[in-house]
């Protein structure tokens, strides 16, 4: 009777561990950060930032340790009288935890991808922590 006991518990414990390892992400909200200053769907901020955003959601989960960072590839040299930025420089960065599976970071990304531009809805600057990814854009170049 002790063995079959045994046995079932060792079914069990094998069975949570396969669940938790192979489990979806965590995409619970750890932190969220907007900047009150917006942009309009018309700037060229937006194809900036439009670029930036898609490259961490499909690149970052190619990249060893699942940690990415970004600039967009558009030039510097527009200076606007009425936003409260210059240019149409967008920078960002995205990780993932590095225990995810490619598929799970992917997941993450893609669901935090499109959170944070809800959340933080045409703001120029936004951070968003998952439990398991993060993103974050900047009209300025920094460093996590």
């Amino acid at each position: 009777m002790a063995t079959l006991q045994r046995i079932v518990d060792l079914a069990f414990a094998l069975l949570w561990i396969g669940n938790v390892m192979s489990g979806a992400p965590d995409l619970t909200e750890t932190y969220v950060a907007c900047n009150i200053y917006t942009y309009q769907a018309s700037d060229p901020f937006a194809y900036s930032l439009a670029y930036v955003v898609s490259a961490l959601e499909t690149v970052t989960p190619n990249r060893p340790g699942y940690d990415y960072y970004i600039t967009s590839p558009y030039p510097t040299v527009v200076v606007y009288a009425i936003s409260p930025y210059q240019g149409v420089v967008s920078y960002g960065h995205a990780t993932c935890n590095p225990v995810l599976s490619f598929d799970d970071c992917s997941t993450c990304l893609f669901y935090a991808h499109g959170h944070v531009l809800d959340k933080c809805h045409m703001s120029i600057v936004a951070r968003l922590e998952l439990q398991d990814c993060k993103v974050r854009y900047e009209q300025f170049s920094f460093t996590d």
